[in-house]
């Protein structure tokens, strides 16, 4: 997160204390279609997402994206959540170097639009 947001608690990038949710398919459509707008312009093609539960922030949604012209081993990655406020909020991972990449996994059902879990 960029230093003039720095007060900003945002969750981490990588799950951490976190249980796996199956049952969120709503939510993950409210995030993917916040995001969808930066998706359609960078031209970000989805690759795998997972939402989890966190105590501290309770549902996120981490979603994996190939960007044309970036080094294929980098991960890129949004992560949307619920504010106090109840609006959404993201945080944006670009050529991230630091975060493993997460297995490949088969496709939950043939309706994911491509999107694996983590």
């Amino acid at each position: 997160m960029s230093s003039e947001h720095s007060d900003i608690d945002t969750p981490p990038l990588e799950p951490i204390d976190e249980v796996t949710e199956h049952e969120h398919s709503d939510f993950s459509a409210r995030c993917l279609a916040f995001v969808a707008p930066l998706l359609s312009k960078g031209n970000w093609e989805p690759k795998r997402e997972l939402v989890t539960r966190s105590p501290k922030w309770g549902l996120i949604w981490r979603g994996d994206y190939a960007i044309a012209d970036l080094a294929p081993r980098l991960v890129n990655r949004i992560m949307c959540w619920e504010g106090a406020d109840g609006k959404l909020l993201i945080e944006i991972a670009v050529g991230q170097q630091r975060l493993a990449p997460p297995p490949d996994a088969p496709p939950r059902d043939p309706g994911n639009r491509g999107t694996q879990d983590y």
